[in-house]
């Protein structure tokens, strides 16, 4: 059985935008590959990234939960003009569990004490992530099928793949093939 988790990157600058991308080939159907297929492939991830140091605990309702806010946090992300209205529902139900910290600047946490506490943990990280002033620099992988979202800090906004050394040099490839050819 091959690892899930080969080829994988955390390559989207943010929790949130990890999440997103565990969704490998999202726009081409043929090749579209879901990391998280069961809450053991969800605990895996979540060591993975950091959020924790141990495997938690996931239910199949938890992980369905985990996978529909990320549907819904990538049409937010792409649509334009992006409707974050969608995520109303999620951040409520993250507020409800979430803890203020003893400290300031004010910033809402959900402790992850059990697998119960992800989705919620997520919500709040996507809500941060989409106040920040990094929006405009949120980007969709120009490569054909990718589908992966990345935060763009090149200093002139200028990344176009999700990384330079897969669709980025696959990108370069075509183009030496097409300039042979023609």
């Amino acid at each position: 059985m091959s690892d899930p988790w080969d080829g994988y990157d955390s390559v989207g600058g943010s929790v949130p935008l990890d999440l997103v991308n565990t969704v490998s080939w999202r726009r081409d159907p043929a090749r579209r590959d879901d990391r998280l297929s069961d809450p053991v492939r969800l605990s895996e991830w979540v060591v993975l990234i950091g959020l924790g140091e141990e495997r938690l605990e996931i239910s199949e309702e938890v992980l369905e939960a985990v996978k529909a806010f990320r549907e819904t946090l990538y049409r937010v992300l792409v649509s334009d003009p992006p409707d974050a209205s969608a995520l109303r529902k999620p951040l409520l139900a993250a507020y409800r569990h979430a803890e203020l910290a003893a400290s300031l600047p004010l910033r809402w946490t959900v402790p992850l004490t059990d697998g119960a506490a992800l989705p919620h943990r997520l919500a709040l990280a996507a809500e941060e992530l989409l106040r920040s002033g990094d929006l405009a620099r949120i980007r969709e992988c120009e490569g054909p099928g990718c589908g992966w979202i990345f935060t763009d800090h090149t200093r002139n906004r200028s990344r176009r793949w999700c990384s330079s050394s897969d669709c980025g040099n696959r990108a370069r490839a075509k183009r030496h093939y097409d300039k042979g050819r023609g």
